[in-house]
């Protein structure tokens, strides 16, 4: 009897111990404490930046215990002793890949920002040292800052040279009868607002006469070219030059609708004359012309 009630101990002291180890092996997410930037073998000379360059480099992997996939990106900042997080500008893109060829022009979009360059008169175009660092990213996959997020070491790129690289709202053209017809004159533009810039919606306010507004306009992405039937840099009411869209504004001065891109115009029938503010938006292709005072 002694003899089973040992056997059946040593058999649950076995199965405890297994237990125990699987339990210790077992994956568990864990914040890592460190991934290395590793300095890349160009770092003491001269990185010229350009449009068509790049800068390669490469990290080695945080370990969050699980096979997890990190969001990474690059920031940079001037040189100094210490850092704090205002110091630092996201570079433009996000990565998946521990190795990468971050593009010339994210990093002089990124130096300009961070010197503050925002017109060619106070540009400096001399070369200077760059830290650069790379943030791992698990956001998406869990909520906790303190886990999720992690910087590497910082490496100083000894010589940078930038160019001139500000990215500006963007621009559609109104061309018609309020301009003359004239596919060269760039005088009625529609922007992005500064605090929009890249969202790819457009608005601008103009005098134009009720008799202007019935003879028609269209937008233009672009100057110097009327374009084909269909596509771009024509955004109109309908695809083809000459299918124009008789349309009225509201009783309380506002007409919405769908656009193209296309040569089609948009006539306005019922227009009184006056300030019109005009918003596109190239996302949702639609556009909305408002009688303001």
């Amino acid at each position: 009897m002694k003899k089973i009630f040992s056997l059946l101990s040593l058999a649950c002291l076995m199965i405890a111990a297994f237990t125990s180890c699987k339990e210790d092996t077992e994956p568990r997410l864990s914040a890592p404490t460190e991934f290395v930037l590793n300095t890349p073998p160009m770092a003491g000379n001269t990185y010229i930046l350009s449009s068509t360059s790049s800068i390669d480099l490469s990290w080695s992997q945080p370990d969050y215990g699980l096979g997890l996939v990190p969001t990474y990106s690059v920031e940079i900042a001037k040189p100094a002793e210490s850092y704090t997080d205002t110091d630092w500008v996201a570079l433009e893109g996000s990565y998946t890949q521990a190795a990468v060829s971050v593009p010339g022009e994210a990093f002089a979009l990124g130096l300009c920002s961070l010197f503050g360059y925002d017109d060619p008169s106070n540009f400096d175009p001399s070369p200077r040292p760059v830290a650069v660092r790379v943030k791992s990213n698990i956001a998406n996959i869990i909520s906790d800052p303190d886990m999720a997020l992690i910087y590497s070491n910082v490496v100083v790129l000894q010589s940078v040279v930038p160019y001139f690289a500000v990215k500006l709202p963007a621009k559609l053209y109104l061309i018609g009868q309020p301009q003359g017809w004239d596919i060269n004159n760039g005088a009625m533009v529609l922007s992005e607002p500064d605090n929009g810039i890249g969202s790819n919606i457009y608005s601008g306010s103009f005098e134009i006469s009720a008799d202007d507004a019935a003879s028609g306009f269209r937008f233009y992405t672009a100057l110097g070219s009327w374009g084909d039937n269909g596509v771009l840099p024509s955004v109109g009411a309908a695809a083809d030059d000459g299918d124009n869209q008789a349309v009225t504004v509201s009783d309380s001065g506002v007409y919405e609708g769908a656009c193209v891109a296309g040569k089609g115009n948009w006539n306005i029938t019922n227009w009184p004359g006056g300030t019109m503010r005009i918003t596109v938006d190239l996302n949702s292709m639609t556009v909305v012309f408002e009688h303001v005072d």
